[in-house]
């Protein structure tokens, strides 16, 4: 059972402030410890010893929306923290649990009546001469695209260390099962049931139709080298952090060792959640 938990909630938002000063009391109610942290945003930082105090929490109550949980998940960093995300807006497709039966659903939970989901991570090494100028950790995607220039790049896409093809195209998606109803699904990529073992590569705009996406198994390395040398080139991680990247830069991406736990009440519905939140299905 959870006996020491952090709460963090997104930044700007009084309500979610609001909301995690009432479970902080009603956990110390319960008899258990609680820290809520400051929000989670762009303009956030935190100590050193802040993010150990997280990582080494039995769980991490994040209150927000989808991107919240995003950075929450990089600040534990794919320690076995897991995570109870509680939606404070309208979509929240990873924070599964509604602030409207926020307290029903948390008793479940402290109750014993709850499974941790094993969500895979990515991971993205940089080069740019042949040396690792940086590497990233994200939930969602890898996202390589154009800045304010509306010009099509070229991309060398290269699978376990052979060349496969150049794709023209606006960008290149790489994302996880769970980042697989994010952008990557915007852009015309399959949905991936959220535990599944995988890798999606999905292009942007391809210049060419018959580039379609691609589901590769979990062990794969996905290598996108910039062939073009079009300017405002950017990677992003989970839409939130990156860099600028330049010609002939290399980016390797595969699922990482590093995973993300989310909690879920029993007898959560997947397909409920695609119905009520995506219109899945609809006629």
């Amino acid at each position: 059972m959870f006996k020491n938990l952090s709460i963090l909630y997104k930044e700007n938002d009084n309500l979610a402030l609001e909301t995690a000063i009432k479970i902080q009391d009603w956990l110390k109610n319960r008899g258990i410890e609680c820290i809520v942290f400051h929000s989670v945003g762009v303009f956030s930082s935190f100590t050193h010893s802040e993010i150990t105090a997280i990582q080494n929490s039995d769980a991490v109550v994040v209150l927000g929306g989808d991107g919240t949980m995003l950075s929450a998940s990089r600040i534990i960093g794919g320690k076995k923290t897991p995570i109870i995300g509680i939606n404070m807006g309208k979509l929240g497709f990873i924070t599964e649990i509604s602030k409207n039966d926020l307290f029903e659903s948390l008793e479940k939970i402290f109750s014993g009546n709850y499974e941790i989901e094993e969500r895979s991570m990515i991971n993205a090494q940089i080069l740019r001469d042949e040396k690792i100028i940086n590497e990233y950790l994200g939930l969602n995607d890898i996202v390589i695209g154009k800045g304010i220039m509306a010009k099509i790049s070229d991309f060398d896409l290269i699978i376990n260390n052979v060349y496969v093809s150049t794709i023209k195209a606006d960008g290149i998606i790489v994302s996880t099962p769970t980042g697989s109803t994010a952008y990557n699904l915007s852009a015309g990529g399959p949905i991936l049931y959220p535990t599944l073992k995988g890798l999606v590569f999905t292009p942007i705009c391809p210049h060419t139709l018959s580039v379609r996406p691609l589901v590769l198994p979990d062990n794969f390395v996905i290598e996108i080298v910039i062939s073009s040398s079009t300017r405002d080139i950017f990677l992003t991680i989970d839409g939130q952090v990156g860099l600028p990247l330049q010609k002939n830069d290399r980016v390797k991406c595969k699922i990482a060792s590093e995973k993300t736990y989310i909690i879920a009440p029993l007898g959560r519905d997947y397909f409920r959640i695609l119905r009520e939140k995506l219109r899945w299905g609809e006629r």
